[in-house]
């Protein structure tokens, strides 16, 4: 499609060109005042389509630019091993081109290393797998879920208000506390959230920085506390 319109750009280019040439060949020098409507008229026609060759370089280069992206996208590795979510380096990618408002959520185990203390990293392991997948059954198809780092992870909840983000967390914490097969192995689960409302254009590291301040406030809070949403998010 793109080479076909570029020949048709082209090939009207060259009509134009011809037609300004013979004009201007036949136009007795003379006469020009007679003539001005024509050359006026030649004129338009060079200007309207040379600016439209233009506009369409801009657009195939903005395609050209688009495609980059999508391949350095499908180049990442996606997945993280342990738990099958998103690894934080696609979750970035994804982010980046992301569209707001959406709420950025980051989710920490309070006691995880109580955790592998006690038990071992077996246990540890599906711990991060019981946590990934309650967070996930309660997730839509528009949102993201990745491993942030150890036991950390990063939720895009799409176009979501930071009260809204709020509820769905408290049933999202609710559910890991209450796990099945965390509690047949007497394993009982905290964990602490902070929450960023992004409704304007912000760098990724702004955003990750404000979100891990609401969830430091988190951890350090009480139980009943323990999901934090950035002051300026609250004032948005």
């Amino acid at each position: 499609k793109a080479i076909w319109t570029i020949s048709t750009a082209m090939f009207v280019l060259g009509i134009v060109l011809t037609i300004i040439t013979l004009g201007f060949t036949y136009i007795d020098v003379k006469n020009v005042r007679k003539n001005v409507f024509l050359i006026s008229f030649i004129g338009i026609i060079f200007i309207t389509v040379f600016a439209y060759v233009i506009w369409f370089g801009i657009q195939l280069y903005k395609e050209h630019v688009y495609q980059q992206k999508e391949k350095e996208l499908h180049n990442i590795d996606k997945f993280d091993n342990l738990t099958q979510i998103f690894n934080f380096d696609y979750f970035i990618a994804l982010m980046k081109k992301k569209k707001n408002p959406f709420s950025l959520v980051m989710l920490d185990i309070d006691n995880f290393k109580e955790i592998n203390e006690k038990f071992d990293t077996v246990i540890g392991d599906l711990v991060l797998k019981v946590t990934a997948k309650s967070i996930k059954d309660h997730l839509r198809y528009t949102d993201i879920l990745a491993r942030y780092q150890g036991d950390a992870f990063l939720i895009i909840l799409n176009n979501c208000p930071p009260q809204n983000a709020r509820i769905l967390m408290e049933h999202i914490r609710k559910s890991i506390m209450e796990n099945q097969s965390l509690s047949e192995k007497d394993i009982k689960l905290s964990t602490s959230i902070g929450i960023e409302f992004v409704n304007q254009e912000e760098s990724t590291e702004v955003l990750l920085r404000n979100t891990l301040e609401a969830l430091c406030i988190a951890k350090g809070n009480d139980e009943g506390e323990k999901i934090v949403i950035y002051k300026k998010s609250l004032d948005n």
